[in-house]
């Protein structure tokens, strides 16, 4: 199995890497975030996915807890009815954060509990009593299941399961065993899952839709596109790319602290609040984990403070598996407008918190490189949503000078009024009113100089030409 520090890093698995790391920091700070990775098969998803086990930290927990029951608040049946003279005397133990797995041959008991047999006929001591199964061990921890899609088509019972553990933060599964008393723990973990959508049984939203909204990202995994970056694949080496990782793993705990710091802006929870109104957003998951994702951005960049970008740079991931992709077009045209009216966010306000304006030349206080890689400002203009969805769905981004020439496109930067007027703008975008790539009124339609004519029919001139010609026409 691959190290976390040994793996290729490219563009078809960047978003993947930070959607995890981003996952891992939002576990620590208490509110987890669930990632679903799809993509072809053999794109490496799983490969990246258990590389992660490499950065997770360890945990305090009462000692001999399978529940990994924090010592500062205890929540299994065996501890969390206890005093605090009685578990100072049980002492604590650091221990990795837990990764386990589902796989698909897992059987209900498995997954949630079931009778410890061992001490059912303990000759000397027979008792009932609960074996927790692979979710109340992953408290505090992460549960990964490969090829989620198949376990959702043949086990619904266990995806049942699932919803209880994903819908809340934190979920919570109820443990029902015959000789034994019912009883609800709380289930505080990540859950990462992946799948193959072009195999059967299909994408998880075609078969259970309640469990697609239960993640918070959900992320493509594209091939890798650089000749240079599939033959360092093959020979194995990371890329003289030890510094380009972190060469510790107190990072993590670090920007957790810093997470935990970090509220969302109330000028971005009022734009997030008209996404949701104005384009129909189903799910409040969605702007819920938006505002997450934002905020998790943030930390990994050392900042305390959310930007516009923030949001922009988790919306493909957070809406794609929600919305249709002409409505996040859309979404992604509302945010430009927005940022045209209101400005780009001050260049200090985009450096890690603890650097200085007067800096030299410009070098923040990272001088991690993939840090300031992943940041994608580079006090430059990034690439817009736009540039990126369409991207990613193979579309090339038409002419913008385009836009200045059309009288409709014109007529948007009009409706946008003072900053008061930001709600309910989204309407215009969301009701039809603004750009759509499938709107007929935003295409220059010239006609052709005269009747088409068949291939046979022209001279060699008409069909070969050079780039003096194109100017002349």
């Amino acid at each position: 199995m691959k190290r976390y520090h040994d793996l290729i890093v490219h563009e078809g698995n960047q978003p993947l890497v930070d959607a995890l790391e981003m996952s891992v920091l939002s576990l620590l700070a208490g509110t987890p975030i669930h990632v679903h990775v799809e993509g072809l098969r053999g794109t490496g998803k799983t490969t990246v996915v258990r590389a992660m086990k490499n950065i997770l930290p360890s945990i305090e927990r009462i000692a001999g807890c399978w529940y990994n029951c924090d010592p500062g608040n205890p929540h299994c049946p065996i501890h969390r009815n206890l005093g605090p003279e009685d578990l100072s005397l049980l002492g604590t133990e650091s221990v990795s954060v837990p990764f386990l797995e589902i796989s698909h041959a897992a059987k209900l008991g498995t997954v949630v509990g079931s009778i410890d047999l061992a001490k059912v006929v303990d000759p000397n001591k027979p008792e009932i009593a609960l074996l927790p199964g692979i979710i109340p061990r992953a408290y505090r921890g992460i549960i990964f299941v490969d090829e989620i899609n198949r376990l959702a088509d043949t086990s619904p019972e266990l995806t049942d399961v699932l919803l209880d553990v994903m819908g809340t933060k934190p979920g919570r599964i109820q443990v029902e065993e015959t000789g034994l008393p019912t009883f609800t723990l709380p289930v505080m973990c990540c859950v990462w899952a992946a799948s193959n959508p072009d195999e059967e049984p299909g994408a998880l939203e075609d078969i259970r839709r309640q469990l697609s909204d239960r993640f918070d990202f959900v992320v493509n995994m594209g091939r890798p596109q650089n000749h240079d970056t599939v033959k360092k694949i093959l020979c194995g080496h990371a890329a003289s790319d030890e510094s380009l990782w972190p060469q510790d793993r107190g990072f993590v705990p670090q920007k957790a602290e810093l997470l935990q710091r970090i509220a969302l802006p109330d000028e971005l929870a009022s734009v997030l609040a008209e996404l949701y109104v104005s384009f129909g957003i189903e799910s409040l998951r969605a702007v819920e984990a938006i505002a997450l994702g934002a905020r998790a951005r943030a930390a990994l960049d050392s900042r305390t403070r959310v930007l516009l970008d923030d949001i922009r740079g988790v919306l493909p991931i957070t809406l794609r598996h929600r919305v249709d992709g002409a409505t996040l077009i859309n979404i992604s045209k509302f945010l430009d407008e927005y940022e045209s009216r209101h400005g780009r966010p001050r260049e200090q306000d985009r450096l890690p918190e603890n650097s200085e304006d007067d800096s030299d030349e410009g070098e923040t206080s990272s001088h991690n490189p993939r840090d300031l890689a992943r940041r994608g400002d580079n006090f430059m203009k990034p690439d817009s949503l736009w540039d990126r969805l369409m991207r990613g769905i193979g579309l090339i981004r038409p002419d913008v000078s385009r836009a200045s020439r059309n009288p409709q496109q014109r007529g948007l930067a009009s409706c946008a009024g003072s900053s008061g007027g930001q709600r309910g703008h989204g309407e215009h975008y969301a009701t039809g009113e603004g750009t759509s790539i499938a709107d007929p009124k935003d295409i220059d339609i010239c006609a052709p100089p005269g009747k088409a004519k068949s291939l046979f029919q022209l001279a060699g001139g008409d069909i070969l030409f050079t780039e003096e010609d194109l100017r002349i026409r």
